[in-house]
């Protein structure tokens, strides 16, 4: 049986209404400023088809993930956004000849947000990044089309001198020492 005195039942009166007084007035300061500063909910925003198939075209992979797809599509989201995908796809099919230096500078002939979009979408596809410079925020990694095109012939990034699990074979007396 627990032993409980009026000063611990007091003290701990006190205490839970202290912590329920301190949440209500943090929530609607502090708590309700991170939960506008998170991120938008992938499954909130429905993904049009174009946006796949825009992104096929400018990443020159047929199989693009589909998570990453939708959490870059929802962190570009505004209400311009379905129009200037449109119109970047427009652009892409007219001059679907244009590439290297040659479409950069026909984006730079067309209006800046075009432009912004473009550089966001390959910087989203193959950095995993998405944001303005300085509030930059990473929405992938491991999945990200530049490590699914090297993927075969390249190891993983790591501080690890030799493949995945290397440490469980025995070395050969052939094998070159590292260092």
């Amino acid at each position: 049986m627990i032993n409980l005195s009026r000063r611990r039942m007091v003290f701990g009166t006190a205490s839970v209404v202290a912590v329920g007084l301190g949440s209500q007035l943090l929530g609607s300061s502090v708590f309700g400023t991170l939960a506008h500063a998170a991120p938008p909910l992938a499954s909130a925003i429905t993904m049009p088809d174009n946006f796949m198939q825009l992104s096929k075209k400018l990443t020159a992979v047929d199989n693009l993930e589909c998570h990453l797809g939708q959490a870059l599509y929802s962190w570009l989201h505004h209400a311009e956004l379905d129009a200037q995908l449109d119109a970047l796809a427009t652009l892409l099919s007219a001059h679907s000849d244009v590439v290297g230096d040659p479409l950069h500078q026909l984006l730079a002939q067309q209006p800046a947000a075009l432009g912004q979009l473009y550089q966001q979408l390959v910087n989203g596809w193959y950095l995993g990044v998405v944001g303005q410079p300085g509030s930059q925020v990473c929405i992938g990694f491991e999945n990200i089309v530049s490590y699914e095109l090297v993927k075969d012939s390249l190891l993983p990034p790591s501080y690890a001198v030799g493949e995945p699990n290397f440490w469980i074979h025995k070395p050969d007396s052939e094998a070159p020492t590292h260092g």
